[in-house]
């Protein structure tokens, strides 16, 4: 190997060092940021605003709920949201259980329940979101759940 090569070689492994030593604190930038959009959409569904919610999705984002079509865009997603909140949900927890990629993009994983004025849980899932930051911010780009309830016989 001559030493062009060698150098090549070496500046390509300590790129790769880099890269990966990076990662870890992008990785946690990304749940900061999950985490900050998880609060806003728990705040707007106590306060029974779908709009709020809608916001935090990407422009061209889709909602893919168990039983139906795709829901696409804001004026859809907000319109669904405000139905779920004025169906009695009064509330709504995210937890985190992990988040995995890289770049602007990543993906969360998750736990959901929904309550009602009571505080009573009315509903719990899992929910599967794929993030997109955009101008330093996370958003919702594809967003799937299903509840973990059984359905009534």
């Amino acid at each position: 190997m001559n030493l062009h090569a060698f150098r090549s070689l070496r500046q390509l492994a300590l790129a790769g060092m880099l890269l990966v030593s990076a990662s870890p604190a992008y990785a946690s930038d990304a749940r900061a940021g999950i985490a900050a959009a998880n609060a806003a959409f728990e705040a707007a569904a106590a306060k029974g605003d779908g709009m709020a919610i809608a916001a935090l999705y990407s422009p061209d984002a889709q909602l893919l709920p168990e039983g139906s079509p795709a829901i696409k865009g804001t004026a859809a997603l907000a319109k669904f949201f405000q139905g779920v909140l004025d169906s009695g949900v009064a509330g709504v927890g995210l937890k985190t259980l992990e988040v995995f990629g890289r770049g602007a993009t990543v993906t969360e994983v998750g736990e959901y329940e929904m309550r009602d004025k009571a505080g009573k849980v009315i509903d719990h899932g899992k929910y599967l979101v794929i993030w997109r930051n955009a101008g330093g911010h996370w958003h919702l780009h594809r967003d799937m759940f299903t509840s973990s309830v059984a359905p009534a016989k």
